[in-house]
């Protein structure tokens, strides 16, 4: 108790600095744990490309269907032949919502039969988050995270994180935090070219 009463000044700034670093990297562990962590160096804990089961660039022969809030099923077999984008965001996570714009621009910029954009929102089930799409005019299609997808993907632990699936189904890319929009573009456009 002594400790915290010399030191509350300094507990409070690191406290401020790791929530900086929680909102920034788009996590959703509290503040202490983010700088327990990287104060310790347990990067396991921390390093997204350890949360999920399929690897960059590995045959995809994992299977998933989600059905959309608009109740569309869509699955790994129906977006064969189609570049896909798999977004995980959440209506309380800020980057999420700064990246919403990026993600309409691609919409709009792509075909349907060239591009698949799914957000998979990881809000909690009994939170309505229609009126939210609506108000964002949110073009692309809104679902939530469940059992299939997990599989396929492995759970989620950073948000936003975005998963660039080839017209196979292969992963090609997965970014963890915003990304920019040229660069998401520049994958679309790599990969539709390839299979041109």
């Amino acid at each position: 108790m002594d400790f915290i009463k010399r030191n509350w000044s300094t507990l409070i700034l690191i406290g401020a600095i790791a929530a900086y670093l929680g909102i920034s990297m788009g996590t959703d562990k509290c503040p202490m744990c983010v700088v327990t962590s990287l104060a310790l160096g347990t990067q396991s804990e921390t390093n997204p490309s350890t949360n999920y089961a399929k690897v960059v660039g590995e045959d995809a022969s994992l299977e998933w269907s989600v059905k959309t809030l608009d109740g569309k099923e869509i699955s790994s077999s129906n977006s064969k032949g189609k570049v896909s984008i798999v977004v995980y965001w959440a209506t309380w996570c800020s980057p999420c919502r700064e990246e919403i714009p990026s993600l309409i621009a691609l919409r709009n910029e792509f075909s349907p039969t060239e591009l698949e954009i799914i957000g998979v929102s990881l809000d909690q089930a009994s939170k309505s988050i229609e009126s939210f799409v609506e108000s964002n005019k949110i073009n692309y299609d809104i679902a939530r995270q469940n059992e299939s997808l997990e599989r396929a993907f492995g759970p989620i632990r950073y948000i936003p994180t975005l998963i660039v699936l080839d017209q196979e189904g292969n992963v090609q890319q997965r970014y963890t935090g915003l990304v920019g929009h040229n660069v998401i573009r520049g994958q679309i456009e790599m990969l539709l070219e390839q299979n041109a």
